[in-house]
């Protein structure tokens, strides 16, 4: 079998067995004696390609861990901060009732206070303030 030390090697980014087979095949040419100063050229340059494929790989990978990571750490702050903000909104929603809870406890006071009061004057006779209804 006849393998062509100055071949060319064509490496997709995203093979990296092709790469590897490319160097393969390139050192069975120096291990069958076939070497020039071509081949050690092609074989350099597939090297380097190939390191740079690893190195861009090693790069990626490094940089997916670090956004997933972020991802995780951005995704817990959204939850807590929406858990503060209901919270928030929920203390709103109560000091605002209580207010108006407060206000129509006011003039209940008052009614009750004007109704006993006109009740002594004219001499009028209500029925009982149970609570109810109101």
């Amino acid at each position: 079998m006849f393998i062509d030390p100055v071949r060319r090697f064509t490496v997709d980014k995203d093979s990296e067995v092709e790469a590897v087979a490319a160097v393969y095949e390139l050192v069975n040419c120096f291990s069958s004696g076939m070497t020039s100063k071509r081949s050690l050229f092609v074989v350099s340059a597939t090297m380097e390609v190939v390191t740079e494929y690893a190195d861009q790989r090693t790069e990626l990978e490094e940089k997916i861990r670090s956004l997933e990571a972020e991802k995780a750490s951005l995704l817990a702050g959204i939850a807590s901060l929406k858990e503060r903000i209901a919270t928030y909104e929920l203390e709103r929603s109560a000091t605002q009732l209580e207010s108006e809870v407060e206000a129509l406890r006011t003039e209940k006071a008052v009614l009750d206070e004007k109704a006993a009061a006109y009740e002594a004057e004219a001499g009028y006779d209500l029925p009982p303030n149970t609570g109810e209804g109101v």
